[in-house]
């Protein structure tokens, strides 16, 4: 078993870009379906709309601890 200074780990940059790609495809899908739901025989399940709306958020709470931190300029 390899020591753990040894594996492989994403950069919070990679890991910020995939939560904005992850947020984006699934916000995307989210709004496709509206019109959907606004329907008298809409065909999506509930559990569709909630998973959708979960997985937004935990992207979103994903983008938010994963963001690269700024620069600090020394202005003193």
């Amino acid at each position: 078993m390899a020591p753990r200074a040894d594996r492989w780990s994403p950069s919070p940059t990679a890991l910020t870009a995939a939560c904005i790609v992850g947020l984006s495809v699934s916000a995307s899908i989210l709004i496709l379906l509206v019109p959907t739901l606004l329907r008298p025989d809409a065909q999506v399940h509930p559990l569709v709309v909630v998973g959708l709306v979960a997985l937004c958020a935990a992207f979103t709470t994903g983008v938010r601890y994963w963001r690269p931190q700024a620069p600090q300029s020394d202005l003193s």
